[in-house]
This record gives C-alpha cells, structure tokens and sequence, in this order.
C-alpha cells in the first residue's frame, strides 16, 4: 500500500488542528463547585495500616527500625516494633519517623489519638507526637520523656482544637 507523503502530511496536520480546536474548545466552570471532603477515619492501625495511611522514617534514623510483627500484640493479629539501634550503628542512631495520609483526613470529630504501648525493658521515649507534618508542625501535640516498661500502657494525645484539623 502506498500512501502520499504531502497528502499523508496534510491529514496529520488537519487531525492536530481538529484536537486542538475540540480541546481548546472544553472549558469547565469551577464558579461555584466545593472542595470534595476528606475522608473520616480515626484509625491508625488495627492489625495493619489503615486505608491510605503510610510511614517514612526520619532522616538519620534507622530505616529498618520498624517493623509490623505478629508475635507482640496488645490485642489483635499484628503490632508495630521500633527497634531502638545503639548510639553510632551506621545505619542510623535512633528509630522515628511518621505516619500520614497523603489524601488528608477529617479528624474533627476526634479529640484523641490513644495507643498502647510497652519495651522489651524499662526505657524512655524522647518524643511522640500527633501533628508532626515535617514543615511547620502548625498543630502539633507531644508527649516527651514517655517512661515504658514491659507492662502495656494506653498513652492519650489530646488533640485539642480538632476543628483546625478539617
């Protein structure tokens, strides 16, 4: 089959010109229109992450210091496990990060985040916190110096103007 160049050329050229004019031609009205809501979900973890909720590890920290396990849980199937490394491990001093949503949550129904906790020995948490976005932390809540033992604890954060959060 033989197809001419120039006539070739000029259909192509006549088909760009007919997109673009359907294209250019589409124009949506955003007067008016909401912004669609976050989701609703108070949970983090319960037996996994909940949906759309994720964890990236701090800078300098150990990446491969937490972990989801099944053999330690206060109730359920799964826990979470930070395995603090010893000061000087080249893979990193300490263990932390942050858990997110990138689509964003509605969490001004809610007035807490509780969680249980406990060590494999009697240690101190320097910092847990609700709120750390790693910029300008606007709403964050932390508790420091965090006593654990080998005893399961329930720690409450208080978020304490939930409505700043939608």
């Amino acid at each position: 089959m033989f197809i001419d160049k120039k006539i070739f050329s000029k259909l192509a050229l006549l088909s760009v010109l007919a997109l673009t004019l359907v294209f250019s031609a589409c124009k949506r009205d955003i007067e008016g229109l909401e912004e669609a809501p976050f989701r609703v979900d108070g949970e983090v973890f319960i037996d996994g992450f909940s949906a759309g909720l994720e964890y990236a590890a701090f800078g300098g920290s150990n990446i491969l210091a937490f972990q989801v396990v099944d053999d330690v849980t206060y109730e359920g199937d799964a826990g979470m496990r930070f395995a603090v490394p010893a000061v000087g491990e080249p893979e990193g001093a300490y263990a932390g990060g942050a858990f997110f949503d990138p689509g964003g949550r509605d969490l001004s129904g809610f007035d807490a985040l509780t969680f249980w906790a406990k060590a494999s020995k009697t240690a101190s948490i320097d910092v847990v916190g609700f709120g750390i976005d790693l910029g300008e932390n606007k709403y964050s809540v932390t508790l420091n110096a965090v006593e654990v033992n080998t005893n399961w604890k329930q720690f409450i954060i208080p978020i304490p103007d939930a409505s700043k959060l939608d």
